[in-house]
């Protein structure tokens, strides 16, 4: 889904380059760069220009980003479950058990390529913004074009774009806290060694309920790792329940205890606050 843009030049811009007027309107300069390599197409007053044109008052500027690759429709009897989408961004429920993006082992049954089956739109890139394990539920945000998959990759990296999940561990923990660790991936293993060199990972938490020998936690993360969820509550004593990965049982749930159940971010164009919710999916709830 490619997307174009529509700027009039104003007095404020007028006599600055058009790159000058790219980053004035916000975009980075990695964005900028991709201006050189085709990614984009830009007209000023309906003829293609470079980044170098000096532009002046009342000129209007046109960005079109270029996506010629076409990739093959399946017939699927999947629908994704929407909870927001406008031209920019799609925002969807994912259950447990399917992929949030293709790989070589889930080519067609992934999320993504399931928008896209569903869209039966052959041009649509999958651009997932974070992703979640296939065994996790919960909210997934994918970018209809680049330039929103820019503007809401640096809003993560900001700390505008925040995500909230709750889990289930075993054992008890303290009412709140925050977990600072590291994570590091070896080579040919699937799960991360904790505390063993590697990225640090802040992980805030707040138990919201106790059952006999588990608790109900909800979990906001200051950073981004690969299961820093999954690897840090395990390697403190207190795996998710179902998670067979990191040593938690399988006696009440057969999948990692994890569902993401709030998104917080401002829509890349509008800047409109965007809040949405996913509710626990049964399997999670404990009387």
């Amino acid at each position: 889904m490619n997307k174009e843009l529509h700027y009039q030049i104003t007095d404020k811009q007028n006599g600055l380059t058009v790159k000058a007027v790219l980053s004035s309107l916000g975009f980075s300069r990695h964005e900028i760069s991709r201006f050189k390599f085709s990614a984009y197409q830009m007209y000023l007053n309906g003829e293609p220009v470079m980044v170098n044109q000096v532009v002046h008052t009342t000129d209007v500027l046109v960005i079109e980003e270029l996506n010629l690759e076409i990739y093959p429709l399946h017939p699927s009897a999947m629908r994704p479950d929407i909870l927001y989408e406008d031209e920019d961004i799609v925002i969807v429920d994912k259950p447990a058990g399917i992929p949030s993006h293709p790989s070589h082992l889930h080519l067609t049954d992934d999320m993504g390529t399931i928008l896209r089956d569903y869209y039966q739109d052959e041009h649509f890139v999958i651009r997932p913004i974070g992703r979640l394990d296939k065994d996790v539920s919960g909210i997934m945000i994918y970018a209809k074009n680049q330039l929103s998959a820019a503007r809401l990759t640096a809003q993560r990296k900001d700390g505008i774009l925040r995500k909230h999940y709750y889990a289930i561990v075993e054992g008890q923990l303290e009412d709140k806290a925050t977990l600072i660790f590291s994570l590091l991936k070896e080579d040919g293993q699937l799960t991360q060694s904790f505390n063993q060199g590697g990225k640090q990972c802040i992980t805030e938490y707040e138990v919201m309920k106790r059952y006999q020998t588990e608790c109900l936690i909800k979990v906001h993360l200051q950073t981004g790792r690969t299961h820093q969820i999954r690897a840090g509550f395990a390697g403190i004593g207190h795996p998710l329940c179902g998670d067979t990965l990191y040593g938690g049982s399988t006696q009440w749930i057969k999948r990692p205890a994890l569902h993401c159940a709030r998104i917080e971010f401002l829509q890349p164009f509008t800047k409109a606050k965007i809040v949405l919710e996913s509710p626990l999916l049964e399997d999670m709830k404990r009387k």
